[in-house]
């Protein structure tokens, strides 16, 4: 199931003319560049206005430039005049935008463009493929397009010497192009931080700082105890294993997501309901931007994997701790060292009589301030 997506980008490239038609990049330039492609006079009048400054109107824009004067485009036009007689391939990308979806984020308001963000939204996503695409010595240039019912951007690229016989670029390269245009327009960093934080500073750092096998968990609940011990007993023998994502794991896995769900619902469940909330925000955020329900639920998939994955690896991190406590046990345990083993066994004792002295003493405080507490409503209730 598709849906209008609120970027499409449409790629194509012309090799050079065997023919004499100097002209013929030269002549692209002039056509994204042509007064027709513009709005009327009066709409880019307004837009001056809000912009306050006469110089940035819609024509030539590049990467060092928002705006070229007269002599600057005679050097563009001998650039991609130069690249032709050298045979570069000449590619031409249309940025294409719904409307809604620029009013959605922010980029169109009253009618009025923010043409600067599309501009470095257009440089984010040319420099990221070029990157990609290792195209080191390209030249590119841009122009922002008002003459259909979609915003759009047209954008040329030539090479100015290494040039490459071969002009089909990678699809995850145009790919990117997209990904950079929507969160240049749509930052979405701060709603996914929210996430990230959530599954790493929230959840996974409370599990490593709160044992599965402490006191309060044993008493409390002991089915999550009895979990985890049955994934302990079944862990394959080579330790080297103990990772979420290797291959020993595999059998392994789906009880430690269900061990990994129990954990969340006990002490995390208003949070995980928060998080999921946040979750399908961005999930109904990538379906609207890129029009692709696929992707948008790989989105959710690849979010909640590494929820999975990182509880899975603080689980097993606690396991591969237990597991050494055990192997210092056995190896005290042994004949030869009955003193060594009767102080161990007397620590032991020693110290799990202070983990429950240590939890009993932090229930009697929560008791007495919850009293406290009940005391002090009823004193308000009753006009005290």
């Amino acid at each position: 199931m598709r849906e209008t997506p609120g970027v499409v980008i449409k790629s194509k490239f012309k090799v050079p003319s065997t023919k004499k038609k100097s002209r013929r990049y030269t002549t692209y330039l002039d056509y994204i560049n042509r007064p027709d492609a513009k709005d009327s006079r009066e709409q880019f009048e307004t837009y001056h206005d809000y912009m306050e400054d006469e110089t940035k109107s819609s024509g030539l824009f590049t990467r060092e430039d928002d705006r070229l004067n007269d002599e600057k485009r005679r050097t563009v036009r001998d650039i991609f005049k130069h690249a032709q007689e050298n045979g570069s391939i000449l590619w031409q990308d249309v940025i294409s935008f719904d409307n809604t979806w620029l009013l959605e984020t922010g980029v169109l308001h009253d009618d009025l463009v923010d043409e600067r963000r599309l501009i470095q939204a257009t440089r984010n996503a040319v420099e990221a493929m070029l990157q990609k695409e290792k195209m080191v010595h390209a030249y590119w240039t841009g122009a922002v397009h008002y003459n259909t019912d979609n915003i759009h951007v047209h954008v040329a690229i030539v090479e100015t010497s290494h040039i490459r016989e071969r002009g089909k670029r990678k699809p995850k390269s145009i790919e990117l192009m997209k990904s950079k245009v929507i969160h240049s327009l749509a930052d979405r960093t701060k709603e996914q931080e929210k996430l990230n934080a959530f599954i790493r500073d929230e959840l996974v750092a409370h599990k490593r700082n709160k044992k599965i096998q402490s006191l309060p968990n044993r008493v409390l609940h002991p089915d999550l105890v009895r979990q985890f011990k049955d994934i302990y007993e079944r862990l394959p023998e080579d330790k080297r294993q103990w990772r979420y994502n290797m291959n020993g794991m595999q059998p392994l896995r789906e009880s430690l997501d269900r061990l990994t769900d129990h954990y969340i619902d006990i002490h995390f469940k208003s949070e995980f309901q928060a998080f999921n909330e946040r979750l399908e925000q961005e999930v109904s955020f990538h379906r609207r931007s890129y029009g692709d329900t696929e992707k948008a639920e790989r989105y959710r998939t690849t979010k909640r994997q590494d929820l999975y994955t990182r509880m899975g690896n603080a689980i097993l991190s606690e396991m591969r701790d237990l597991s050494k406590e055990q192997t210092i046990v056995e190896k005290n345990r042994s004949p030869k060292h009955p003193v060594r083993r009767a102080f161990n066994q007397q620590k032991i004792f020693n110290e799990s009589l202070y983990r429950i002295e240590r939890h009993m003493n932090d229930e009697f405080e929560h008791l007495k301030n919850q009293r406290a507490f009940e005391q002090l409503e009823r004193d308000i209730e009753y006009g005290k």
